[in-house]
């Protein structure tokens, strides 16, 4: 089974992710979307034509990386695009974020992220994508968005290595650099 798999579903950009594989990739055959808000998520698969499998999953939290790690051991299955797009950011001086702010960002928009491509690549054949939302402040420190953007710089750089180690596989990756977005 061909799939994809969305993090960061629930809302905003992901949410719109899930719309636009569902509208255009024809080689998908199930969406699995994830975040922590279930009814979110069911309202989303509501509006979906593909199958859809919702893991409501922090993945943050290493009981639900195994569940979906449990998941990914389903017979047959192919990933085929793995949208990285759940993440976080502070808008404030460094120091009158609070300290677990400031470890969110980086537990989420860094080790998340990393830990769920590691989990995902065995299941991923030639010709699949990774696609992971980075940010137009990955390019240089910003002031006010000193942890945010230097996670975002992970992100970045993690996405630039991954592209040259994962092409003798035919695996894509590209980090996509948006600029400020109002969402959640």
């Amino acid at each position: 089974m061909r799939v994809a798999i969305i993090t960061g579903a629930s809302s905003g950009l992901g949410e719109q992710y899930a719309v636009m594989v569902d509208r255009f990739c024809d080689g998908i055959d199930e969406i699995w979307v994830i975040a922590r808000r279930e009814e979110k998520l069911k309202e989303l698969a509501e509006k979906l034509s593909k199958k859809v499998k919702v893991l409501p999953l922090d993945i943050t939290n290493p009981q639900d990386l195994e569940k979906l790690a449990a998941e990914l051991k389903t017979p047959d299955t192919d990933v085929k695009l793995l949208i990285n797009n759940a993440g976080f950011g502070k808008l404030a001086d460094f120091d009158s974020i609070s300290l677990e702010a400031s470890a969110g960002m980086v537990r989420l928009n860094c080790e998340a992220l990393t830990v769920i491509t590691a989990m995902v690549l065995p299941y991923m054949s030639e010709n699949s994508e990774i696609i992971n939302s980075c940010s137009i402040a990955s390019f240089a420190p910003n002031t006010r968005m000193a942890v945010y953007s230097s996670t975002k710089a992970y992100v970045m750089s993690l996405s630039r290595a991954l592209r040259e180690e994962l092409k003798p596989r035919k695996i894509n990756v590209l980090a996509v650099c948006p600029g400020p977005m109002d969402t959640e």
